[in-house]
Parts: structure tokens; C-alpha cells; sequence
């Protein structure tokens, strides 16, 4: 599971697609942009009737966990299995990839599917300050730069027309994106030196992330809650925080978020060996801007139209960013006189 809910695990070489059959490409993008488009709102979904990020996302990895194990023993996927030695190797960076996924539930119980996508849509410009101030590689060029600030104004303007500020939400929003961008910095760095297949990665984030959901539940209180509800303590008192009582209508929403959790893990990584980079990066534009419309129409748990705008800026400012930073790095290449930077040498992260 990765920031919409999908495993963020090794990085699939993309510009080099495979040859597939056209027909298995468009399984594989129709698969993948129905998952995509529909995930966040689904997961909005299913925290509305089970008001437990961590049990709704521990659910999420039991289902993706089985799902690549039963595949991996029917040798449809290639899953190494479970060792010691690598499963404490992969624990670290899996509490990165556990506060991630738990965050990011959080950020969808206490505002709108917007104020994620706004606050993801942050994520290169904090990457990029990163690498430039911290890993001191080059400075990005103007055109990226601009990008750059074009996705932080639409951010802003979309906190300042968001009629659904919520302070908790944008706590967690932020406390979100500072993981995300942490996953984003190290997560390849550790995962390349593992030595597991895409789906072995996946197996053993997802088998990792399960067994820390206890100790994360309990931290944040949401045991407590859970067994107040289970009827195991005794009920709230009006002083105290409160949660809804789970009922069968949530069984639908709750399935539907591990299908689609698990839908997506499949097609990801086949969508993104199967079509070019910027075929990839145009099907995940369309993706954010379908689930901006699906979010509008289906219920009334979204943002004003000013805010919609705002995002739609950030999203369009994320896709030029990626294209201005492929293209600055594609011109410090071309420069053979060019000093190496930290980017280019075998100790980057």
C-alpha cells in the first residue's frame, strides 16, 4: 500500500515498456485507473462506517499479503519467502511505510479527499528541497522551479478556499506529507539493498506493516477505542472521545478497499513495465483528476469548486515538474565537463 493505499516498494523501470500484447496493456490500464481513480474515495468510504484508520488499512495488508502469497506458491509471482534475517532488515523502513498508510487514513477521516491530493500534490517540492540542501545535488532549473512554486500557490489557495478546514486534518496532513517525503528520500535506497523481487518486497512490507498495527493502535488510542466499542471497557463518558459503533453496512466499503488495495498492487507494477514514462505519468494525471470528479458526484464530502481549482493546479504543476526534472537531468548528462554530483554517485540514497 503506498500514500493513496499503495505499496511504496522498489521502483519499477519505466520508459523501457515491455511488449506485452496490446490487449494485456489495456487490462493492465484499465485495471490500474479504475483502482486508482476509485482507492481514496473507497477508503473515504469505508472510515466513514469504520471510524479506525488502523483497522481498516491492517486490512488492507492482510488481504495484499495473502493475495501475493497464494500467487507466489502457484508460482504466478515470483515471492521470495518470509526470512528473519530480512524481515528485521525491512522493519525500519516498514514503520516509514506503516506511518504512511496510517496517516494517510487519518488525513481521510477528518477532511476531504482534496485536502489529501492537495497536500501529495506538496511532496516534489519538499523532495526537491531535499536534495538540493540536504544531499546538495545541482540546483533544479528555473522552468522546475517555477513548477515548483506553481504547485505551492495552488496548495495554498486551496487551504484558503477549503470550507471544510478541519485542524485536525491538516495536522495529519502534515505530519503525512513529512512521512511520505521521508519514504520518498530513503525508501529505495534501503529496499535495492534487500535483494527481493518486486513482489517479495511487497510481501514482506505488507507482512511487516500487519504486526506493527497492534503497537500503533495502541499509541494513537484507537485500541482503546476499539475495545470501548467491542464493549470490553466501559463506554465513554460525555468528557470523553467517542466513535461510532461499526454496523454491517460496513462489510461493502471495507471489502472494496482491500480489493482495490490489492487491485492496484497487481496493475501497478505491470502498468508501469508495460507503457512508457510519460504514458505513465499522463494515466496518473487522469486518475487524480477522475477521482476530483467521482468525489464531486457521489456525495457531498468534498470541497467548494474554488478548491477543486486549486487542485487542479497542483496537479498540473506536478506532471510539468516531473517533466522539467526528467529534462534537467537528461541536460547534466549531456554536459561530459559537468563536476559529478551526489546524485550520480553510488552512495545515493
Amino acid at each position: 500500500m503506498g500514500a493513496k493505499g499503495v505499496p511504496l516498494t522498489a521502483e519499477v523501470t519505466r520508459g523501457n515498456p515491455d511488449k506485452s500484447s496490446p490487449e494485456r496493456v489495456v487490462a493492465l490500464v484499465v485495471l490500474y485507473a479504475s483502482c486508482s481513480s476509485s482507492l481514496s474515495i473507497v477508503n473515504k468510504w469505508a472510515i466513514l462506517w469504520v471510524p479506525f484508520p488502523g483497522v481498516v488499512t491492517a486490512c488492507q495488508f492482510l488481504a495484499t499479503a495473502l493475495f501475493v502469497y497464494v500467487l507466489g506458491k502457484l508460482d504466478v509471482l515470483t515471492v521470495e519467502p518470509l526470512e528473519k534475517d530480512k524481515l528485521v532488515r525491512m522493519a525500519p523502513i516498514n514503520i516509514i511505510f506503516y506511518l504512511a498508510i496510517f496517516t494517510n487514513g487519518k488525513v481521510l477521516q477528518y477532511s476531504t479527499v482534496e485536502t489529501f491530493v492537495a497536500f501529495r500534490s506538496l511532496a516534489p517540492l519538499l523532495v526537491a528541497c531535499v536534495d538540493t540542501i540536504i544531499r546538495r545535488e545541482p540546483m533544479p532549473s528555473l522552468r522546475t522551479v517555477i513548477c515548483l512554486v506553481m504547485i505551492a500557490i495552488g496548495a495554498a489557495t486551496y487551504a484558503y478556499d477549503d470550507t471544510n478546514f478541519n485542524v485536525a486534518g491538516y495536522v495529519w496532513a502534515a505530519v503525512y506529507l513529512v512521512v511520505i517525503v521521508t519514504e520518498m528520500v530513503y525508501a529505495k535506497h534501503i529496499t535495492s539493498t534487500i535483494g527481493l523481487s518486486t513482489w517479495g518486497l511487497v510481501l514482506y512490507q505488507n507482512t511487516i506493516a500487519l504486526f506493527i498495527f497492534p503497537f500503533a493502535s495502541i499509541c494513537t488510542g484507537e485500541f482503546t477505542e476499539i475495545a470501548r466499542v467491542a464493549g470490553l471497557i466501559p463506554k465513554a463518558t460525555p468528557l470523553s472521545r467517542t466513535s461510532p459503533e461499526p454496523t454491517i453496512s460496513a462489510v461493502l466499503p471495507l471489502f472494496l478497499s482491500c480489493v482495490l488495495g490489492t487491485g492496484i498492487s497487481f496493475a501497478g507494477w505491470g502498468t508501469r513495465s508495460a507503457i512508457s514514462a510519460t504514458q505513465f505519468t499522463v494515466l496518473g494525471v487522469a486518475c487524480k483528476l477522475a477521482t476530483i470528479l467521482m468525489n464531486v458526484l457521489v456525495w457531498n464530502h468534498h470541497a467548494s469548486l474554488y478548491a477543486q481549482f486549486s487542485i487542479v493546479i497542483c496537479i498540473v504543476s506536478s506532471v510539468a515538474y516531473q517533466q522539467c526534472a526528467q529534462r534537467d537531468k537528461a541536460e547534466r548528462q549531456a554536459k561530459p565537463s559537468a563536476p559529478p554530483s551526489l546524485a550520480d554517485s553510488p552512495g545515493k540514497v
